[in-house]
């Protein structure tokens, strides 16, 4: 996932407000996946709304649960059946919730963005008309705590729900206890006493039930939450293959580039070493292994440029896609590193080729055959060395062209 950031720039007034860092990427890359809500997202908010719907029921249930208690003489099957009921169709509540919160997910996981369109809930707009996109950011915002480019609030969320469902649970008591100080309604008669001695015991009954169908349902919300981001992570993964492969294959283009440029700079190294000790035979050995790994790195990334190039074609981004940005990033990311070994081969070809020849004339001019033999050996190694050198170049180039 990319970094989130407050760092930002109006690219969309009154509608979306896109990082700097998200409108650098766009500029140089001409795409950018951001991802948005996350499977582990749609778990927080059932959990945050459990305890929404666990304070909004408390007291009303409580007091359901009391007046249904005395109207059947104190019967406790009657309590706990009032008790039941209400939670039952809190989770109930949270099922449908559950799979409406998937059911948006599916839609808002991502945003697609581009230099000239935005894609959210598979709709594209252009960024020159946002009309239609407005309504679309309300509701996810609103349904998981999260502006689009921000940081969620859910887990903020979810901690102060829990300190409230907890203190509204002993706030009955306060009430319960203030009656007993007061006995306003009540007056000060044993029945007036005993009435309040059952009410302090069924509001503690009824803290017992709350507290236990608390524990129960962060218990079934651990369970049920791990099956749910589960079924909608491989739900994604499914949904969202071909925009995942194309953010995927360009991070795979940007490990390519690094691994190209840092290969250029170690043979750069090896080649002034080789020159300077006379093409040794083990710097022969690494200088070899590291063309060879460059050309492997450069057919490789030909071959991730023209996955991403035919991924970006066959989707329904192409339209939104301007494949002279994708080019002109290639050419930084991939081309240029490429034709910078190049033009260090070609150079080293051209030093290779000279040096062969001024052996030749000092082997010509020397008539002892002792000095001869030094002169034969380092003959023979660049001989080698220019042998490979010509071999790699060619396929060098067929990379660089295929890149353009």
């Amino acid at each position: 996932m990319f970094t989130r950031t407050r760092d930002q720039e109006d690219t969309v007034p009154e509608v979306i407000r896109v990082p700097k860092n998200i409108s650098k990427d766009i500029q140089e890359r001409g795409f950018h996946l951001y991802k948005w809500i996350s499977p582990e997202e749609v778990k927080l908010s059932i959990e945050r709304d459990f305890l929404k719907v666990l304070k909004i029921i408390g007291v009303p249930l409580a007091i359901l649960a009391l007046v249904f208690t005395f109207l059947s003489a104190l019967n406790p099957i009657v309590f706990l059946f009032t008790v039941f009921v209400g939670v039952s169709m809190m989770f109930i509540y949270l099922l449908f919730l559950s799979i409406k919160r998937s059911r948006l997910l599916t839609k808002s996981a991502f945003v697609v963005m581009t230099d000239s369109s935005i894609s959210l809930w598979w709709k594209i707009h252009k960024l020159s008309d946002m009309s239609g996109l407005k309504k679309d950011i309300d509701e996810v915002s609103t349904t998981f705590e999260e502006n689009l480019f921000e940081e969620s609030k859910l887990a903020t969320s979810k901690k102060n729900l829990t300190d409230q469902v907890i203190e509204q649970l002993f706030w009955g008591y306060k009430k319960i206890f203030s009656l007993w100080d007061s006995r306003i309604s009540f007056g000060r008669s044993k029945d007036s006493a005993q009435f309040m001695l059952i009410i302090i015991a069924l509001y503690t009954a009824y803290v017992a039930i709350m507290a236990s169908v608390y524990f129960v349902g962060v218990l079934w919300l651990l369970i049920f939450g791990k099956l749910l981001t589960w079924a909608n992570t491989r739900y994604l993964i499914y949904r969202w293959h071909s925009v995942t492969k194309i953010n995927q294959l360009f991070g795979d283009l940007d490990i390519s580039s690094d691994n190209i440029k840092q290969q250029k700079s170690e043979l750069k190294k090896l080649l002034t070493q080789a020159h300077d000790n006379q093409w040794k035979d083990w710097l022969l050995l690494e200088i070899n292994a590291g063309i060879k790994d460059i050309n492997s790195s450069a057919q490789w990334a030909v071959l991730e440029f023209m996955n991403l190039k035919n991924e970006i074609s066959s989707s329904r981004y192409s339209d939104m896609f301007r494949f002279e940005i994708y080019h002109t990033w290639i050419k930084k990311q991939i081309s240029k590193p490429l034709e910078d070994i190049l033009s260090l081969l070609e150079k080293n070809r051209d030093v290779l080729s000279q040096t062969q020849d001024d052996i030749k004339k000092q082997i010509n001019n020397t008539s002892k055959v002792e000095l001869q033999w030094p002169l034969k050996l380092q003959l023979k190694r660049i001989k080698m060395q220019l042998r490979d050198v010509k071999q790699y170049i060619p396929m060098l180039e067929e990379s660089i062209s295929k890149l353009r």
